[in-house]
């Protein structure tokens, strides 16, 4: 008669492992997908905050256009810089836009440049809309672009 209890104790013992298994499997399912979540968001406020950050360098490279009397162009870090007609800052290199030097000279120093990859576009609808495009993280992408001599950035979602 032993024996039967025997094989009900380690039967039951199967079916906690199993249950215990299931719960940790779902738990573990569960985590992941709130992480992609909290990522996703994490990412998203990244990419406002890198908006913010190089829109306030212009700002203030702007101001300081403005403090010393609208030159035509300042030298910043060995880098010509030039103005729009209202003083935003704008770097070209051969009558195009310079992505490189504009991102190094708007990214605050202490901070290394956080975009995967870069490209130069020149918009076919007309011939002066030229615009910097960085992707910032897989699918994130900003763009730096000049409409009406003002500097503007603007930050999309690209998915392949």
């Amino acid at each position: 008669m032993m024996l039967p209890e025997a094989f009900n104790v380690r039967q039951v013992g199967r079916y906690k492992f199993f249950i215990w298994f299931v719960l940790i499997l779902t738990l573990v399912f569960v985590l992941q997908n709130e992480w992609r979540k909290v990522n996703a968001k994490a990412e998203d406020v990244a990419l406002k905050l890198t908006i913010n950050s190089l829109y306030e360098s212009a700002s203030s490279l702007r101001q300081s256009w403005e403090l010393n009397n609208r030159p035509d162009h300042m030298e910043i870090d060995g880098v010509d810089l030039h103005f729009t007609k209202l003083g935003w800052p704008l770097i070209e290199q051969n009558n195009n836009l310079d992505c490189y030097q504009l991102w190094r000279i708007l990214t605050p120093v202490n901070i290394s440049a956080p975009y995967v990859s870069l490209l130069y576009t020149k918009e076919a609808r007309t011939v002066t809309s030229e615009s910097c495009i960085y992707q910032i993280s897989t699918g994130k992408w900003l763009e730096l672009f000049y409409e009406n001599e003002t500097i503007k950035f603007n930050d999309f979602v690209a998915i392949k």
